[in-house]
């Protein structure tokens, strides 16, 4: 017992309470393993680089820690190495504490394998509050790229033709399942073309009316809809140009 720090001597309680205020004054918003962690790694290893100093202070300040940590930032994937690597990573949490720790979750890019993983570490997290999704592939054009995840499309059909084949490709039905969802923010790549903001709005409102359907009041967003004198939009849309700052 000597051997612990004074911090570890005090009940486990007051450690959570001090290590809370110790975060209220921590400025990161985000959490973006992929640029200060190697997550190609075969053996799940912590992100020590990307983690506040206390929550690598010990082992036992780690596992304590860490979850809290992530309970109030966003966590970031850019790609599905990422995602499969923070699907593993919070599996080391014991009593799946890991998992129940995230309420904000982002992906840069939502098509093929980034879907595929997505949607299973999304069904992981009990307590996801917020869901920030770009659909599509910013490195290919998702209008004419059939999603990995289904085979009803093909490459002659063009996904954003109509608001069913968005729905198909997306499996946005699958995000109408998130139980404790609050906010659900999406958006296009190559938004120009083949995206308009009508399609847009199409999206946004199937998912207000599914949510609706279930006695739910989600806030869905596009933060790309845009003004322009041919379309409006309400108070609930937001424009924002460059999603990731």
């Amino acid at each position: 017992m000597n051997s612990l720090s004074p911090l570890l001597r005090l009940p486990q309680e007051l450690r959570d309470e001090i290590v809370e205020y110790i975060f209220d004054d921590f400025d990161q918003e985000r959490l973006r393993i992929n640029r200060r962690h190697d997550v190609t790694e075969r053996t799940i290893t912590p992100p020590t680089q990307a983690l506040p100093p206390i929550c690598i202070a010990s082992q036992q300040l780690y596992l304590e820690t860490t979850p809290l940590f992530l309970n109030r930032i966003a966590i970031a994937s850019n790609n599905v190495a990422t995602t499969c690597w923070l699907r593993r990573w919070l599996a080391t949490f014991p009593s799946g504490r890991g998992y129940r720790s995230v309420r904000y979750l982002t992906f840069r890019n939502f098509h093929g394998p980034e879907q595929i993983k997505g949607l299973e570490l999304i069904a992981m997290l009990p307590n996801l509050r917020v869901l920030n999704v770009m659909l599509g592939d910013e490195y290919s054009d998702p209008g004419n790229v059939p999603s990995l995840a289904l085979s009803p499309l093909s490459t002659a059909i063009n996904a954003y033709e109509n608001l069913d084949n968005i729905i198909l490709m997306y499996q946005l039905h699958r995000l109408i399942d998130i139980p404790n969802l609050e906010v659900l923010e999406f958006g296009f790549h190559n938004w120009e073309q083949p995206v308009s903001s009508y399609r847009a709005r199409q999206v946004k409102q199937w998912f207000v009316s599914k949510f609706q359907a279930r006695g739910r009041e989600v806030n869905i967003i596009c933060k790309q809809m845009q003004w322009n004198s041919g379309s409006s939009f309400d108070d609930a849309d937001e424009v924002l140009l460059r999603w990731y700052s």
